[in-house]
């Protein structure tokens, strides 16, 4: 484990934010790539880039992100990136999982009780990085909903025809039925690790469940099972059932982008009734759970990078925590003060500090 240590706004979480785009080639905060660039490179054009190698037992992998920006045109100006693995372009399909990395942040606690689009995100980072089949159909299937999504506002503008949907609506439904199917799969597993890591953590007495939930009409309910090509029925009959609703909002609303994560505690929805230490407990646990569900699915333990998840925890979870995280081979953990950590597990770290974005031994800030 290497604890850094930092006062509020010296570059912690910008650090793990940085290692976490070499898992999956995005910020899970940033909205463009130009805002994760330094402003005088951002106002000025020119390079940045971002590099790590990982290693294991049996080989050493090089993750590179390289961000060419352009300045022509002022602050608005276009930034190109290239992902690279060993040296090789490669595309994000091909990039993402290279490197495994769970990362916990502060806004993990929006996983419990944020929109629904917090826990889809999650979802499909966690089996994208597990699986690049999986990520390929997300990038089909948004290429399908934004075309069917143009082409219900044109038939709404009598500009099209109606019938001219229905190849997009097959197309919906086979890519959705494969995404459901993947994620209603994952989540099976995922509880699996999940349910006996929030135990650990918050202790016996403490059930977690996790359900998939599909929209397939009115309202939102349990996921369809059967083949991959029964789940495509299901979904094709509900959007042909919804097509007067979707051509008035011009919108598709049917579909694995409109689905959830229903996290319950005790048998209740988590997201109304838990406080915000056990949100953030849940979190935590569902990280863990992802972690082994890499491990699973790899053959290789990812790297844990934990932002301030020590500060809002009592000693006795802090201590779990700590616990917890000890079977893996490499763990980032920021604090802002090292007393967060007890002394039975800083003593067995090694620790750095970070200020004004530059890292240094804790020896040398002290001397």
């Amino acid at each position: 484990m290497t604890v850094i240590q930092g006062a509020n706004g010296q570059g912690k979480s910008n650090l793990l934010e940085a290692v976490f785009l070499l898992s999956i080639a995005k910020s899970p905060r940033a909205s463009s790539d130009r805002s994760l660039i330094g402003w005088e490179v951002a106002r000025t054009g020119g390079h940045a880039q971002i590099s790590g190698y990982a290693r294991d037992a049996e080989a050493t992998v090089h993750a590179q992100i390289d961000f060419e920006v352009d300045a022509a045109s002022g602050d608005s100006g276009s930034v190109r990136k290239s992902l690279r693995v060993n040296g090789v372009v490669r595309s994000a399909a091909e990039f993402v999982g290279a490197i495994n990395v769970v990362e916990f942040a502060a806004e993990d606690i929006d996983l419990v009780a944020g929109a629904p689009l917090e826990r889809r995100k999650y979802l499909d980072i966690l089996i994208s990085q597990a699986d690049s089949a999986y990520l390929r159909t997300l990038q089909r299937f948004g290429r399908v909903v934004t075309q069917r999504n143009h082409l219900l506002r044109l038939v709404r503008e009598r500009r099209a025809k109606d019938d001219e949907l229905d190849f997009w609506d097959g197309r919906l439904a086979a890519e959705g039925a494969a995404i459901v199917d993947r994620r209603r799969r994952a989540v099976e597993r995922l509880l699996a690790y999940a349910a006996p890591a929030h135990q650990d953590l918050a202790g016996i007495g403490n059930q977690l469940d996790i359900e998939y939930l599909a929209r397939l009409g009115d309202e939102i309910g349990p996921a369809p099972s059967g083949t991959v090509r029964e789940i495509a029925e299901q979904i094709e009959h509900a959007v042909k059932a919804l097509r007067g609703r979707e051509l008035t909002q011009g919108v598709t609303v049917v579909g694995p982008h409109r689905d959830d994560l229903l996290l319950k505690l005790n048998g209740r929805p988590a997201g109304a009734f838990a406080s915000r230490g056990q949100a953030r407990t849940i979190a935590l646990a569902l990280r863990l759970a992802e972690a082994e569900f890499f491990e699973e699915a790899a053959g290789r333990k990812p790297v844990l990078a934990l932002d301030d998840v020590l500060s809002e925890l009592d000693s006795d979870r802090r201590r779990r925590v700590l616990l917890a995280i000890q079977r893996y081979d490499q763990v980032l953990l920021t604090t802002t003060d090292y007393s967060f950590v007890p002394l039975e597990f800083l003593n067995q770290a090694r620790r750095l500090t970070i200020r004004s974005g530059v890292i240094g031994n804790a020896s040398d800030a002290d001397g």
